[in-house]
């Protein structure tokens, strides 16, 4: 059976057509665009595809305190409000849903690599963090109860271990 960050590193060679939650909060800080948000959804589409993915981001926290994300891959973006478009084709789009939260989208957002940070215990991968390297820039993702979410141009460092690579 496939493990979760297993089907994570398949949205190499995707777009990253938008992060959704009910509530977004953005700032800009030192040239990085953070954002903060409970249960986002990440909505990935191979171009000029109906092949649509979305990624549920939650999370949990153990014992001693560490948070972990929880993604999860759906087929609609459940927790979200959304209405399903009827014949998407016929309106010359492959957008399947129409989303009614607060949205965030980033230009040049071909996925070209997906690296995973975080502990391996007893052969389970226990991730903290996310990165998506995009054709200019980085989307890091952060595990807790809003998980932090940051536009750079740089690589982002001290997130940990690397436990799975695309590269």
């Amino acid at each position: 059976m496939e493990q979760v960050w297993e089907r994570l590193m398949n949205a190499k060679g995707y777009l990253i057509e938008g992060i959704f939650a009910n509530l977004l909060h953005i700032t800009l800080h030192n040239k990085e665009i953070i954002l903060h948000a409970t249960e986002p959804v990440l909505y990935i589409q191979k171009d000029n595809s109906a092949d649509i993915k979305y990624w549920k981001i939650g999370w949990t926290e153990d014992d001693a305190g560490d948070d972990y994300l929880l993604p999860e891959e759906q087929e609609t973006p459940e927790p979200l409000e959304y209405e399903l478009i009827e014949d998407p084709y016929q309106r010359h789009t492959y957008q399947k849903h129409i989303i009614s939260s607060s949205s965030f989208s980033i230009e040049h957002n071909l996925i070209k690599e997906v690296i995973g940070y975080g502990s391996i215990y007893s052969n389970r991968v226990i991730l903290s963090a996310v990165v998506l390297e995009l054709e200019d820039s980085f989307l890091s993702i952060e595990a807790g109860p809003a998980a932090e979410m940051r536009v750079t141009n740089k690589e982002p460092k001290h997130l940990g271990d690397a436990i799975f690579s695309t590269a």
